[in-house]
């Protein structure tokens, strides 16, 4: 019997996001009855194609398809849908998105959401412009404690971020398009914790600490945070967005945090990555502004992570 084909063309600019030998040798290993070809280069994943039956891949274009008469399985790390350039998919082929993200970038929300309310991110600011005891500039620090996080986009990364927020007696109000049963909600819920429909966004706005965006770009949200909705916050509040840029009127924003109306905003995502200098939001004067490039998920085990999942899933 002629062995099933996988082809593997997994590169990117950024090394954590790029498949190495030994992710290789692990598919060899955990998957003896197929043939594994890894590809390096554009030109060999399309060469290798027409006699693939599974495809691991960063890319994948809508004209492909006709290369591959095979092919049933497309598997990508990525957690958003909106990652290959594709408008629609034959029906023999399944495609799989990651779903390994959510630990990965809780980490970096609760590092920025520390960072910030404690005065970190502050304190390392006026260390590089000189200042030696920058005691006067933490005036502002705050307890984590006892606050209220309110995560828009309540899918499996957000759940992931709510459960560790929970280890800091953070209170968790989950907005969810679709609705979830008693019997559904999270097992680490407390007394106080919720999930709500986007009806309800401004009233939970309006008791918020922190606002932490996870929405994915493909299903109407663009500028689902936009002026009303920076109106209704406390001034004390911040926001995180780590889902897509589309999801918020960075005018907006930025407006905001000039007039102080909330209290800051750190960003892993953008309108345009990467950030262009044309962006409301490039200013580096702009108060309470941390930007990061798309970069909550970087970590040495990220390719690690989803060649377990391939595994899983094609054994």
């Amino acid at each position: 019997m002629d062995k099933k084909i996988i082809v593997v063309f997994q590169q990117s600019r950024v090394p954590f996001f790029s498949v190495r030998e030994s992710h290789i040798l692990r598919l060899r290993a955990a998957l003896p009855a197929a043939e594994v070809i890894w590809c390096h280069s554009r030109d060999e994943f399309l060469a290798a194609l027409p006699n693939a039956e599974v495809a691991l891949t960063w890319r994948f274009q809508q004209e492909w398809f006709d290369l591959a008469p095979e092919l049933r399985k497309i598997a990508t790390p990525a957690a958003g849908r909106d990652f290959f350039a594709v408008t629609s998919v034959p029906e023999r082929i399944e495609i799989k998105n990651g779903t390994f993200h959510g630990p990965l970038m809780a980490e970096s929300v609760l590092g920025l959401l520390l960072a910030f309310n404690r005065g970190i991110l502050t304190a390392y600011r006026h260390q590089l412009q000189g200042d030696l005891w920058p005691d006067h500039a933490l005036l502002g620090a705050r307890l984590i404690s006892g606050t209220h996080a309110v995560i828009i986009g309540f899918g499996k990364i957000g759940q992931h971020v709510g459960r560790m927020l929970k280890h800091f007696n953070i209170r968790v109000t989950g907005i969810r398009r679709t609705a979830v049963s008693a019997a559904d909600l999270p097992m680490w819920f407390e007394s106080g914790d919720s999930v709500q429909p986007p009806a309800c966004l401004h009233r939970v706005l309006a008791d918020a600490d922190h606002v932490i965006m996870l929405l994915p770009s493909d299903t109407g949200t663009d500028h689902f945070l936009g002026e009303r909705e920076f109106e209704c916050m406390p001034a004390h509040a911040v926001v995180y967005n780590f889902g897509r840029g589309n999801s918020i009127d960075e005018t907006s924003l930025a407006k905001a945090l000039r007039a102080g109306s909330i209290r800051g905003a750190c960003l892993d995502v953008f309108q345009q990555e990467p950030l262009t200098a044309e962006s409301p939001l490039a200013d580096g004067n702009l108060p309470g502004l941390v930007r990061m490039p798309h970069a909550s998920a970087f970590t040495e085990m990220y390719i690690e992570r989803f060649i377990d999942e391939c595994i899983e899933w094609l054994r």
